[in-house]
């Protein structure tokens, strides 16, 4: 029994090693030529090329996405202390000027503005 001779025949579908897809991209976003040009130039269809960039795109996107996050060191200051924390505890200072004026101010007061009131009401 003889059997018939296998043939082969090429098939339209090409195979396009990623090394191959790279350059031919690399070609595409060249500002001297057009996508189609390129296509033409290395026998496939503009489509298949844009496919490729969508591919490459999406590719990157996924591994920004799963990439890790960058911090940046970030430290407050201490917060501020309150009234209760302030040493003394919390209380009034009352203070009686030769004048009869009286001041009154809560423990912890700002210095400067207590002396620039009392300059105040000595007139000074």
């Amino acid at each position: 029994m003889t059997h018939p001779p296998h043939i082969v025949v090429a098939s339209t579908r090409r195979t396009w090693s990623p090394e191959q897809k790279r350059a031919i991209l690399a070609e595409a976003d060249d500002p001297a030529t057009t996508a189609s040009a390129v296509a033409r130039r290395h026998g496939l269809h503009s489509s298949l090329l844009f496919g490729w960039r969508r591919a490459v795109l999406v590719e990157r996107q996924t591994r920004a996405a799963s990439a890790e996050p960058t911090f940046v060191p970030f430290a407050l200051p201490p917060p501020a202390a309150t009234a209760a924390e302030r040493p003394g505890g919390s209380g009034v200072i009352a203070i009686e000027l030769a004048g009869g004026h009286r001041l009154r101010a809560e423990a912890g007061a700002d210095l400067t503005l207590l002396q620039g009131m009392i300059a105040a009401l000595l007139g000074r």
